[in-house]
């Protein structure tokens, strides 16, 4: 372009008094990885030997990087690395063919490492941001493919190294929301690819011959998949609503959606049958079902109401906001407290969330057929207040056969609660508010449903099957 190549030659954007320092750096390089390799043979300091042919030239070169300061579009960084790596590689041949020899099998994991190592310098050294990071990422599969193939469990060392490096990069790393990418971009590339080759670094690392591959090592490239998953999930959401990842969630529907795709990943955790029993399955679950439950009644009960932030929920009736704050995360709740095994005393005090998310559900719909889609305004109508009423006793009503039918004492002790308030708002607060015929329509329906609810009760106990569960 303009008479200047695209790509320049390798070393071109160094200075000429640069070509002795290399030299040197080079021989030094050659005088460790030849005189390690020969040395380490029946070598009563294999480990020794070994390491010095394999990681001294890979620290040179980073060395000589370091100290020249080359700009990115110098080639001849990236190709070094590679042959470098080619090398390495190439030393494995022989040191696999006489592995049984004292010492080699350590010799033969060391120069797979360094390969690895050397790979991973020259990605340094090309790439940037998000690739540089998939870039390492990617050599987390690569060794557990080494280890599982060759039987070199020394080199679960070094994939812990490389995992806990990538795991910074992605997890720990403040920068990484400033990557220049707008929208979804590299949030795609940048979180599914490591957690892909963090999930089958894993299944290759516990499928191991010897029958001993499930370890430290293994827990943590799964904790590392299920994390890189769900920020994938949650940046993903946010790059989506709001278009940046610089500005947290501060709408109701934001966060709602960031608290449906915990619930929905700590469901799909507990009903997995390959992930249910792993003990990073077991804690992810619970952890990110805990997230969603101290958001839930942190933010959409308190902080993010509608009823006094003036957020619009939406014209539609039932499929609105409403649904995605309250509802659907009650529903999932409610589904993951039945297919987790949490011990009996807790299900009671653990299932209050969801009824009490059900519960302003219904208020907020209540409110919202007679408000439109902003709730916080002053007015209350008698039809109002007499809807809710009505609403509570019928969601009561259905909670008391669920309770019956499937004998859930916890329920069953929740829906009489609920009625009692609906007496006592009867008696203590329509009796004052209400005039004319919503008056009468009050104590009229509620003799009729204490009447149903009395039949109810005596017509399911007799009925609900024996073998059903029972929590007192």
């Amino acid at each position: 372009a303009d008479g200047h190549p695209i790509v320049p030659p390798p070393g071109a954007g160094l200075p000429f008094q640069s070509g002795r320092f290399l030299w040197a750096v080079g021989g030094f390089a050659l005088l460790y990885g030849m005189g390690g390799f020969i040395a380490l043979w029946r070598s009563t300091r294999a480990a020794l030997w070994s390491s010095l042919a394999a990681w001294m030239p890979v620290v040179l070169l980073a060395l000589a990087y370091w100290r020249l300061d080359p700009s990115q579009a110098d080639t001849l960084w990236p190709v070094a690395s590679l042959a470098l790596a080619a090398l390495l590689v190439a030393g494995t041949g022989p040191l696999a063919r006489h592995r049984h020899q004292p010492g080699v099998s350590l010799g033969l994991a060391a120069f797979a490492a360094g390969a690895v190592g050397a790979l991973s310098l020259g990605a340094v050294m090309m790439l940037r941001e998000a690739w540089l990071t998939v870039a390492l990422a990617a050599q987390v599969p690569v060794l557990a493919w080494l280890e599982r193939r060759m039987g070199l469990r020394s080199l679960r060392a070094v994939i812990l190294l490389v995992a806990g490096a990538v795991l910074v990069r992605l997890a720990l790393n403040p920068s990484v929301l400033e990557y220049g990418e707008e929208g979804l971009g590299w949030i795609v590339y940048g979180y599914g690819l490591p957690a892909a080759g963090f999930f089958l670094a894993a299944h290759w690392l516990r499928s191991a011959p010897d029958g001993k591959g499930d370890d430290g090592v293994v827990a943590l490239l799964e904790a590392g998949g299920l994390a890189f998953v769900t920020l994938l999930l949650s940046l993903g959401i946010q790059a989506l609503t709001r278009g940046t990842l610089d500005e947290p969630p501060d709408t109701l529907r934001e966060v709602a959606l960031h608290t449906l795709v915990w619930l929905a990943l700590a469901l799909l955790l507990a009903t997995g049958r390959r992930w249910r029993t792993r003990p990073v399955a077991v804690w992810g679950r619970r952890i990110l079902a805990g997230l969603a439950a101290l958001q839930a009644a942190a933010l959409h009960l308190v902080a993010l109401n509608p009823l006094w932030s003036d957020e619009a929920v939406g014209a539609w009736p039932v499929a609105n906001t409403l649904l995605l704050a309250y509802g659907l995360p009650a529903l999932l709740g409610l589904l993951f407290l039945w297919v987790e095994p949490l011990p009996a005393r807790l299900r009671p005090w653990v299932g209050l969330l969801p009824l009490m998310l059900l519960g302003m559900n219904l208020a907020l719909e209540i409110r919202h057929a007679f408000q439109g889609p902003v709730l916080s305004g002053p007015d209350l109508p008698d039809a109002e207040w007499y809807g809710y009423s009505v609403g509570f006793l019928v969601a009561a009503v259905l909670m008391l056969v669920a309770a019956l039918r499937y004998r859930l004492g916890w329920l069953r002790h929740a829906a009489m609660a609920l009625i009692l308030a609906v007496v006592a708002k009867v008696f203590l607060s329509d009796m004052a508010e209400l005039g004319g015929l919503y008056r009468v329509a009050s104590f009229l329906g509620l003799g009729l449903s204490l009447i149903g609810v009395g039949y109810l009760y005596r017509r399911l106990q007799g009925t609900a099957p024996q073998g059903g569960q029972t929590v007192a």
